[in-house]
């Protein structure tokens, strides 16, 4: 029971990411509107593969009640919290504060940085929007929801930044807190995000895959980096793409068997550039947001492949 609830958590805050970026299209560019509806089709078409192997493959690795669980559970929620604490009371910001947070926990807690570095993504969440006693809440909302998808979508990147979106809008819907309003960005700046979501999602696949510096390291590093010479480098859109950079590494963090190469990854890449701009308007100021555009672009990339592999491709 507790992999298809994990699994339908993780399905159904996916899909109103989509959604809303396909709001937003139809409002302002009808073109696009109909072009991301391919990308939709095909996250679908992996979604709907998945559910196959959560229900005939995939066995549960403990019980809810299991020590393990428990020790996921209070790592996540220290991974939230500490990373709130770095970004809003020491006002390190978010891409800082959750990098720090994943290099620290895989040199202090190697076998929990996943559920840390999990947590770290909520912990990036506006002050604004999640006070901090809002935040207790939404810490173990997230924690909860860790263990509950334990099992399910491992491999694909963005997974972890789902479930803290996930705890967010619960949490945020829960109290009726309007979200912050997002950037509107020009078109270099929409150029720039492209790029520097494309190089973001590589350079991770390429430490996490080729370097086995793990998906954890190789994405904490790349958002450090990021987030110290990006906001020097490009003045007013700088922290964006800091923000952008460390967002795309969450590509970077899927398996091989989820992007099998670094072509696959950077398309994902671009994908993420995509949506990151065109779901600006919404939920703005919600931790997890960047992790779930990650989510879904790796599942359009790996449907994609998958379908042509399976359907076009099939060797008889």
């Amino acid at each position: 029971m507790r992999k298809y609830i994990g699994f339908s958590v993780l399905m159904f805050f996916a899909l109103v990411l989509f959604v809303s970026t396909l709001i937003n299209l139809w409002r302002i560019h009808l073109v696009l509107f109909l072009l991301f509806w391919p990308i939709i089709a095909f996250a679908l078409y992996r979604i709907f593969m998945h559910g196959n192997e959560v229900k005939n493959k995939i066995k549960a690795s403990y019980t809810i009640k299991s020590k393990q669980a428990f020790f996921d559970f209070i790592y996540t929620f220290a991974g939230a919290y500490l990373t709130y604490l770095l970004s809003v009371q020491l006002g390190l910001g978010g891409v800082l504060a959750s990098g720090m947070i994943g290099i620290l926990a895989v040199l202090v807690v190697k076998p929990y940085a996943v559920p840390v570095f999990c947590g770290s993504f909520l912990g990036m969440s506006s002050a604004e929007l999640i006070d901090p006693v809002l935040f207790v809440f939404a810490s173990l909302v997230a924690s909860s929801l860790f263990v509950l998808a334990k099992d399910v979508f491992n491999g694909f990147g963005g997974k972890l930044g789902t479930i803290a979106l996930s705890s967010a809008l619960v949490t945020v819907v829960f109290v009726q807190q309007p979200f912050l309003d997002g950037p509107v960005f020009d078109d270099l700046d929409m150029v720039l995000i492209m790029v520097f979501s494309m190089i973001g999602a590589v350079l991770t696949f390429i430490l996490n895959i080729r370097f086995k510096q793990g998906p954890v390291m190789a994405s904490a590093v790349v958002g450090v980096l990021a987030g110290v010479i990006l906001p020097q480098a490009f003045d007013a859109i700088g922290p964006t793409l800091a923000i952008v950079t460390f967002g795309a590494s969450f590509v970077g963090m899927s398996g091989l068997n989820r992007l099998k190469e670094e072509s696959l990854v950077l398309l994902a890449g671009l994908f993420f550039g995509l949506i990151y701009i065109y779901s600006a308007p919404y939920f703005g100021g919600a931790g997890g947001k960047l992790g779930t555009i990650a989510f879904v672009s790796v599942l359009s990339v790996s449907g994609l492949h998958l379908f042509i592999s399976q359907h076009i491709f099939k060797q008889s």
